[in-house]
């Protein structure tokens, strides 16, 4: 029995990471120097799944998401959120 791959539908949240996630992954790529197909290998993805990051057209799991920043040595939340989440101590 054949199953049917169906998109999921974009989510406010979902288009604001992915978002984040190419501004955050482009930036780092112009400060480093690479070139595209560089920063895509750094990442461990492939050229044309960078390019679709980048144009928001990707559906990264977390396994990619978390590879990504691990390789770039960013923390998670500047890579989905493009800025350093505050920690408040009390």
């Amino acid at each position: 029995m054949a199953t049917s791959k169906r998109k999921k539908t974009d989510t406010d949240l979902g288009t604001m990471i992915l978002r984040n996630m190419a501004m955050t992954m482009e930036r780092e790529r112009e400060k480093r120097g690479l070139n595209k197909k560089e920063m895509a290998s750094l990442c461990e993805i492939t050229s044309p799944y960078y390019l679709q990051i980048l144009d928001g057209s990707a559906n990264p799991s977390l396994q990619v998401i978390t590879r990504i920043s691990t390789n770039l040595k960013i923390p998670l939340q500047v890579l989905m959120m493009g800025q350093k989440a505050e920690v408040k101590v009390d």
